[in-house]
């Protein structure tokens, strides 16, 4: 199987396809893999296999997406149905009604994507979420919004083969994380950010948000898990003051490509000390574990 995804199975809000290496290396190993809130998968599809591999988010419509490209069958028709789409924008706006076809569905929901401005643009009208605008540009560096959406046809063969034998989960992310909570589970974790991080335009970027106390709660719980936890997000008093035993990681980026931020990475004390323990052992002892 080809499993080297080579760009992203969506343009997402918060999504880590470009910081996806810099995360993977600081992942320590495990036997099972958790992404409680997956979204668009990119860290899950960039790293290497583990034994078993748990995607899970609330958003019906991006779980309905990986589910067809779990299925083989269901992913060609997709990929020959986008290959026949063109960059349009009568495609754009009809992509914004719904429809109960799964394969259907999926090609709308990747058509707001990556025909919209901005990583939110999957939102889709059911949400109260008006269009984006149509992506109609041509003085950009690099290949135009046009010649990507032609090469993505292609790009799903390494997507639909990566996520071969992951579970795709509808829960809610504590449940999940409880159900599979265990020594050599890692939970890497990627909540909605906290609103206060945000700028305007983003306060609304998810069907499936979480107010302040939601973020509390799923801390507490993380600090409850006996597994390793490895958590994303931007600066706030409340990570700060939940997170203290916790070792942190900064790396400076730009959201939606412009504004810069520092995305941190909280490695709880188990992820923290397998990780350190990964590090230390001599190349032979590595190759013997595998």
């Amino acid at each position: 199987m080809n499993d080297t995804p080579t760009r992203p199975a969506l343009r997402w809000h918060g999504g880590k396809w470009k910081l996806a290496p810099w995360i993977i290396a600081h992942l320590p190993p495990h036997r099972v893999y958790v992404e409680p809130y997956g979204g668009a998968a990119s860290v899950l599809i960039r790293k290497p296999r583990a034994y078993a591999e748990v995607y899970n988010d609330l958003d019906d419509e991006v779980v309905a997406l990986f589910r067809v490209l779990r299925d083989p069958e269901q992913a060609a028709l997709l990929r020959e149905l986008l290959r026949l789409t063109p960059f349009a924008r009568t495609e754009f706006k009809a992509a914004y009604e719904a429809t109960d076809d799964p394969i259907e569905r999926s090609r709308r929901l990747i058509i707001r994507s990556f025909m919209g401005f901005g990583s939110n643009a999957h939102s889709s009208a059911d949400r109260g979420h008006r269009s984006t605008g149509f992506r109609a540009t041509s003085n950009r560096s690099g290949t135009t919004p046009a010649i990507d959406w032609a090469n993505y046809p292609a790009a799903l063969t390494a997507l639909v083969d990566r996520l071969q034998g992951v579970v795709v989960e509808n829960r809610p992310a504590l449940a999940v994380m409880a159900q599979h909570d265990r020594p050599g589970t890692l939970h890497y974790v990627d909540p909605p950010y906290m609103h206060q991080t945000r700028s305007d335009p983003d306060k609304h970027a998810y069907r499936h948000e979480l107010s302040d106390a939601d973020h509390a709660e799923l801390l507490r719980f993380l600090s409850s898990l006996t597994g390793m936890v490895v958590l994303s997000g931007y600066e706030a008093p409340l990570y700060g003051d939940h997170l203290i035993d916790w070792h942190r990681l900064e790396k400076a980026t730009h959201a939606d490509g412009a504004r810069e931020r520092t995305e941190i990475l909280w490695l709880n004390p188990a992820a923290s000390e397998a990780l350190r323990h990964s590090r230390e052992m001599p190349l032979f002892s590595k190759e013997m574990a595998r």
